[in-house]
């Protein structure tokens, strides 16, 4: 089935004043671009929908192993839990936004939720590091010591050095408004003697569009292995383990392909997914 692109939806500001700008119905326009935006996410990608269904639950079965079990010295880890329940929301809600052909969004709205698996790593690896998070108004000095930088990298959690680089791009890319941010979905165009600047609401190249999503998905892949390890090394083997192929090794060709095709593609699922590509 040929790939259906994305509507899209564009807030315009002009130079010239008086000019005819869109009024009360922008935001109508917008909702009704989203739910169309959907559905053409649900024909091109039905398969990767359920593939971050499946990754989705998994997440929240190796976490929640921690609401019942014991570590193995027989401590309750349950302080662990709104770290992953933050993880997991933000999860949730940057993958919405992929659906929506906004990955700038999804990625936004992904953060805290690695920061929160970045800082579960660190308490578990030292439980001293939960009171320095607790007070972090009064003694900003040792929480900026503490989880900045490099220092959020912890032994406890394997590949926590990638994690926090990539937590590093997003922080680059997505949050703060530098030059390629501010450029990255602008359009001028020219119009008699105005001139109208376009900032684009959603993704415009599907090919990035699809980077973007094979990232995301490849870090969440990671994500949840990570989690699983994790915990596992606290509470001991789950009673039914894991048997889920790797997000990578099931998509390798399709993101080689995608690598090949689009320089962009190729430099979005490296940074941000983790891809060897």
């Amino acid at each position: 089935m040929p790939r259906r692109t994305a509507l899209l939806e564009s807030h315009v500001v002009s130079s010239e004043p008086g000019a005819d700008l869109k009024h009360m119905d922008e935001y109508v326009s917008y909702l009704a671009t989203l739910t169309a935006n959907r559905q053409i996410f649900l024909l091109n990608f039905h398969a990767n929908f359920h593939a971050f269904e499946t990754m989705f639950r998994a997440l929240q079965t190796a976490w929640a192993r921690l609401g019942t079990e014991r570590d193995r010295p027989g401590r309750s880890q349950v302080g662990l839990l709104p770290f992953a329940n933050i993880l997991a929301r933000h999860t949730l809600v940057g993958f919405e936004h992929l659906t929506y052909y906004q990955s700038f969004l999804a990625w936004l709205a992904f953060r805290p939720g690695l920061e929160a698996f970045l800082m579960i790593g660190k308490f578990v690896e030292d439980p001293a590091n939960a009171d320095i998070w607790k007070n972090r108004q009064s003694d900003w000095k040792s929480y900026k010591k503490t989880f900045s930088g490099s220092a959020l990298e912890s032994k406890s959690l394997a590949q926590s050095a990638a994690y926090r680089q990539i937590l590093t791009h997003l922080n680059g890319e997505f949050i703060h408004p530098n030059p390629d941010f501010a450029y990255r979905d602008a359009a001028q165009k020219n119009n008699g003697k105005s001139v109208l600047l376009e900032i684009q609401c959603f993704d415009g190249d599907p090919d990035i569009h699809e980077g973007h999503l094979l990232a995301y998905l490849n870090l969440l892949d990671l994500v949840v292995v990570g989690s699983e390890n994790l915990v596992t090394n606290l509470c001991g083997p789950p009673v039914a383990a894991s048997t889920r192929e790797t997000y990578s090794k099931q998509q390798f060709n399709r993101a080689k392909q995608l690598a090949t095709k689009n320089g962009v593609s190729k430099k979005v699922m490296e940074e941000l997914g983790n891809w060897k590509v």
